[in-house]
C-alpha cells in the first residue's frame, strides 16, 4: 500500500465542508454522519493479516506512522476532531517541516475483555483520500466495560508482529506509533485474545511492559493522554511508570491542539532518526534529514 501522494489543498477543502455541514448538527448527530460504521468493517480485521509500508518510485523513502485511537465512549468528540480539521493540518506541517514519504496507519483500539471490536487496522497510505477512507472505516464502538483501563497495548501487539516496513528493512529507521485515549493501559493481552484477534498461537498472555519493549526494536512510542484534571492523575501517574514521561503527552479535554503535539512528534522522531541513520552509513544513504531549523519541539 502507500501509492498516490497526499493534497493538503483537497484535504482541506474536504475538511471545510464538513466543518460547515457539521456546524448545524448536534454533536451526536455530526458523530453519526461522520463515523457510519455499525460494526467492525472486514477490511480492519487483523487477524492473520500484516499492514506493509513500502517504497516505490514514487515514495523512495517511506515512513510509517501509526495512529492508535481509543474508540470507547468515553473519547466523546476526539476522533470528531481529528477528522474535521486536526488531520490535514498535521500533514500539512510534517510535510512542510521535511518529512517526504509518510505513511500513515490509522487503527481503532478499544477494550478486548468486553468490545467486539477492540483492535481494527487500516492500511499504511500516503495520499489524503485513502488516509481519510480508513480513517472513517472506523467503527467508535463506544463499549469499553467497566475495568480499569482500555487495551492500547493492541497497538503496541499489533506495530510489533503484524508489520512489515522498508524504512526498518533497508534503513534501520524506525517509524513511529502514537496511541491516543483516556484511561489507564490494561495490564495484559490474554492469550484467547493473541489467538481470537489476530491468529497467533501462543500459550500464554503478554503484559504491557513485555509489549512496549519489543515493540520499541522498530517503533518509537508516544501516548497522548486527553485529561489534565486531578481526576487523571493517578491515570496520568500509571502511565509514566509504564512508557515513561518523555513518551507521554497530557491534554486537557477542552481547548486542546492536536496539531502541534501530534506534528511534533513525527517530525522529532523523523529528524532524530535521520541523524541516527547517517552517522551510521556516511552519506550513503541519506534519506532527506530534516534540516536543524525546521525541527519542531514539544
Amino acid at each position: 500500500m502507500g501509492g498516490g501522494s497526499y493534497s493538503y489543498m483537497s484535504a482541506h477543502a474536504r475538511s471545510t465542508e464538513r466543518v460547515a455541514a457539521y456546524s448545524v448538527l448536534t454533536e451526536s448527530a455530526a458523530m453519526e454522519r461522520a463515523f457510519t460504521q455499525k460494526h467492525i468493517d472486514s477490511e480492519m480485521i487483523i487477524n492473520g493479516k500484516v499492514r506493509e509500508s513500502r517504497d516505490s518510485e514514487e515514495h523512495p523513502n517511506s515512513f510509517p506512522i501509526i495512529i492508535a485511537l481509543d474508540t470507547t465512549g468515553s473519547m466523546g468528540h476526539i476522533p470528531m476532531d481529528l477528522i474535521k480539521g486536526s488531520f490535514p493540518e498535521i500533514m500539512k506541517s510534517i510535510i512542510d517541516a521535511g518529512v517526504p514519504d509518510p505513511q500513515v496507519c490509522f487503527i481503532g483500539v478499544g477494550d478486548c475483555y468486553f468490545d467486539n471490536a477492540p483492535i481494527q487496522c487500516g492500511q499504511f497510505e500516503s495520499s489524503d483520500e485513502l488516509m481519510e477512507k480508513w480513517f472513517q472505516k472506523v467503527y467508535l464502538e463506544g463499549g469499553g466495560g467497566n475495568n480499569p483501563g482500555e487495551s492500547y497495548n493492541l497497538a503496541w501487539y499489533f506495530a510489533s508482529r503484524h508489520t512489515v516496513t522498508d524504512s526498518w528493512e533497508k534503513r534501520h529507521k524506525k517509524g513511529v506509533l502514537i496511541t491516543i485515549g483516556d484511561e489507564p493501559c490494561l495490564a495484559e493481552i490474554p492469550q484467547s485474545n493473541i489467538v481470537g484477534l489476530f491468529g497467533d498461537g501462543t500459550q500464554s498472555g503478554i503484559l504491557s511492559s513485555t509489549l512496549i519493549e519489543e515493540a520499541s526494536e522498530q517503533w518509537e512510542l508516544y501516548h497522548i493522554h486527553m485529561g489534565d484534571l486531578p481526576i487523571y492523575s493517578s491515570t496520568i501517574n500509571k502511565w509514566r511508570g509504564l512508557i515513561g514521561n518523555d513518551r507521554l503527552v497530557v491534554l486537557p479535554r477542552k481547548n486542546y491542539n492536536l496539531v502541534p503535539v501530534v506534528s511534533s512528534i513525527i517530525c522529532n522522531v523523523y529528524n532524530e532518526s535521520s541523524n541516527t541513520v547517517s552517522q551510521s552509513n556516511g552519506n550513503a544513504n541519506n534519506v532527506g534529514e530534516v534540516k536543524p531549523e525546521q525541527k519542531i519541539t514539544l
